[in-house]
């Protein structure tokens, strides 16, 4: 039986003018609605309700739900701050094509009516996990429910990364670098980077080349029971591991990443008629 949804979370776009009076809005409905509504410190001074405020880490334990009011960055963001502690993720969209937002702001009233009647499902959406060791220790680890990405600065020397999956040798990638997606992010920079659409509910790990210099690199799927290694050969370059395109690591020549499915999931709240074809079609502008 579905929880109902009584307590919810706030997290906004710390940049879109538009937020306080839609957020005013959504609290005034809210409350009138017998839900309980917090919001983190800094919203919660703007809106100049700061008895609402509470640090991001107290929310899992005093929310049911959190209501992005953003675009798919934004909720990216939340989804890795929330993951370990399994709280749902609702979008709705101040953003662009919005993939994982359900309703645009003109529609917020109508988006808390159906989270509050129950008309919603939670689509559990694999994340990635990354583990990079420097000479036999690790140094460095994080999620990402988008994409794990290998990247070269601009300007600077292609790098050289080997790539094995589950022990098994596959290729050397002599370019910009590499992206390693979930079948969310295959609608992100993978795509961007020539790599196949692939649905949400199909668990699987996208392996896409950023700017080969080979024609006969193509991007590769495989099963999410796999691990994924790639050791970077940049003796002459400035390289990062990137999290959703938001967190950021340093790598050094030699070092070694591990990609594998993260235990934790990122719970996207979706509407009974949303669709994911449906959706890829308006928002990509097909037909």
């Amino acid at each position: 039986m579905k929880k109902p949804i009584k307590k919810l979370a706030f997290i906004c776009h710390p940049a879109r003018e538009s937020l306080p009076p839609l957020l005013k809005t959504l609290l005034q409905w809210s409350e009138d609605n017998g839900m309980t509504a917090r919001l983190t410190q800094r919203m919660a001074r703007i809106v100049e309700r700061p008895e609402l405020g509470l640090a991001r880490h107290e929310m899992a334990s005093e929310v049911d739900m959190v209501v992005v009011l953003g675009g798919d960055g934004t909720i990216l963001e939340t989804a890795r701050a929330f993951a370990a502690d399994g709280i749902p993720i609702a979008g709705i969209n101040l953003g662009h094509l919005g993939f994982l937002t359900l309703e645009e702001p003109r529609n917020a009233i109508h988006t808390l009516e159906k989270i509050r009647d129950g008309k919603f499902r939670i689509e559990n959406r694999m994340m990635l996990y990354a583990e990079v060791r420097r000479k036999e220790r690790k140094v460095f680890s994080g999620m990402a429910l988008n994409d794990i990405v290998i990247q070269k600065e601009p300007m600077l020397r292609v790098i050289n990364i080997d790539v094995s999956i589950s022990g098994s040798f596959i290729n050397t990638y002599h370019g910009d670098g590499l992206i390693f997606s979930t079948p969310t992010g295959s609608t992100a920079y993978s795509l961007s980077a020539g790599g196949p659409i692939v649905p949400p509910w199909v668990n699987v790990i996208i392996l896409c080349p950023l700017n080969c210099h080979t024609l006969s690199a193509r991007p590769v799927i495989t099963s999410d029971q796999e691990v994924l290694t790639a050791r970077v050969c940049c003796r002459h370059s400035k390289v990062d591991l990137v999290l959703d395109g938001q967190e950021s690591f340093r790598l050094d020549d030699q070092d070694e990443i591990k990609i594998s499915r993260a235990q934790e999931l990122g719970r996207i709240v979706v509407f009974k008629s949303r669709n994911f074809f449906e959706v890829l079609r308006k928002k990509m502008k097909w037909g």
